[in-house]
């Protein structure tokens, strides 16, 4: 059940009195928003005031290992993907937190990200299966959530995907093909990419980079990847010249080829230079900058498992969400992204993957 106005409050001055966050060194406050934290393994939303990163409402998620979570760019309403075969998506009413529409995923898809058209009524979903991968269409027009259709990738097991800050490219990552699909939305061409130019083809392999996370950048014309396998590198690609740019090694201690060992997810700051990338099996967040392409500090976690990451939009605050090892709670952290040091903490549900920040 929703908390009204009165109960958040109370339930605020009692966090505070038990120390469930400080506002960090010297009392920071944060930028005015709403942080929402999906748990999976228990099926929980928690929303933080990000002024005080004082918890003031949670409630169940009627649906499996709830996995994402993104708004509308109306922010009339937000979506959430359960994370398993023939998974379900919520749709929710962003004003009162209510369900007011759920589909099933159609047939055997694994989905696991979403992202929302820029006029807010198509919602496009990915594909973490091993077959030959597809991106999905729904109507979100309105209240409406049906699915539309389903657009051939040559990608597989396509964990994230993206659109550009214009609206115009839909970006997803192949991660066991170690490619990428570009879909333009203004020529309605769909553009296949592998991230190495000395390989060739898009036939599922024993993929060496592994494309985990995509960002694009905040002019809308390059697209990061975060290749979490052996090579733990950010790839970057040139969306409108369909070309790879360059990489930069992230420096992660747990070496090895396991996935996700390294770069998983991305947030880049509002000069559109410094990324700050989580390293899901090496517990870090990498602070790298893109001009230079240097590692300019490695941020270490108590909390194991750093996955999810998002940024105030005044780019004052980085959370990263540290899904912790089951059946131990996770924690999501609050970094100071001018000075790169954390400066806060709270317990959040068990397994929280993603999470967003949204203004009031």
């Amino acid at each position: 059940m929703r908390m009204n106005t009165v109960a958040a409050l109370i339930m605020g001055s009692i966090l505070l009195a038990g120390c469930e966050s400080t506002t960090g060194p010297g009392g920071d406050v944060g930028p005015d928003g709403r942080l929402y934290v999906p748990n999976q393994a228990d099926s929980t939303m928690y929303v933080y005031d990000t002024r005080t990163m004082v918890r003031v409402d949670s409630f169940p998620i009627p649906i499996a290992e709830p996995h994402m979570v993104e708004f509308s760019h109306d922010m009339a309403y937000y979506y959430v993907v359960g994370r398993q075969p023939a998974g379900r998506l919520l749709k929710y009413q962003a004003s009162n937190d209510s369900v007011i529409a759920t589909v099933q995923v159609p047939g055997a898809v694994f989905p696991t990200s979403l992202v929302i058209s820029h006029n807010n009524d198509t919602l496009y979903l990915t594909d973490f299966t091993l077959g030959a991968g597809h991106t999905h269409r729904y109507d979100v027009s309105g209240t409406n959530f049906l699915w539309r259709d389903s657009i051939l990738q040559a990608g597989y097991q396509t964990h994230d995907i993206r659109i550009s800050p214009d609206g115009r490219y839909v970006v997803s990552a192949g991660f066991s093909s170690d490619d990428i699909t570009i879909l333009d939305l203004v020529t309605g061409n769909v553009q296949p990419l592998t991230i190495d130019s000395a390989r060739s083809g898009f036939n599922p392999v024993s993929n060496v980079y592994g494309p985990y996370g995509v960002l694009i950048d905040r002019n809308g014309t390059r697209a990061i990847l975060a290749c979490s396998k052996g090579v733990d590198q950010l790839r970057i690609i040139d969306l409108v010249n369909l070309t790879i740019l360059d990489s930069i090694v992230i420096p992660v201690s747990n070496t090895g080829n396991a996935d996700r060992n390294g770069p998983t997810y991305m947030v880049i700051s509002p000069d559109n230079n410094i990324v700050f990338v989580t390293n899901f099996l090496d517990n870090t967040v990498s602070v790298v900058r893109l001009s230079t392409r240097e590692v300019l500090t490695t941020i270490p976690f108590e909390t194991p498992r750093p996955f999810g990451i998002a940024m105030s939009e005044d780019g004052s605050r980085v959370y990263v969400s540290c899904t912790n090892i089951r059946p131990a709670r996770g924690r999501v952290y609050v970094i100071d992204a001018d000075k790169y040091t954390k400066i806060d903490s709270v317990e959040v549900g068990s397994e929280p993957f993603g999470l967003v920040w949204m203004p009031l």
